[in-house]
């Protein structure tokens, strides 16, 4: 399975595609584990800015 090399994978779902080849595991589990494992880093991604974003927003409150 290639993926695009111009994109950086992320180490721990390139570690798991390795352990996939281990197991001799075909294209299309491949496939499906890197990209449920891009979807949770990418909501991941998403819940943090939300979250910084709400920070940034609270006023600071003296002590």
């Amino acid at each position: 399975m290639v993926f695009d090399t111009q994109k950086s994978i992320h180490p721990t779902i390139r570690k798991c595609l390795q352990h996939l080849e281990i197991i001799k595991a075909d294209d299309k589990t491949k496939q499906l584990v890197y990209m449920y494992m891009e979807t949770l880093l990418r909501e991941r991604d998403s819940e943090l800015a939300v979250h910084q974003e709400m920070e940034e927003e609270l006023p600071i409150q003296s002590q």
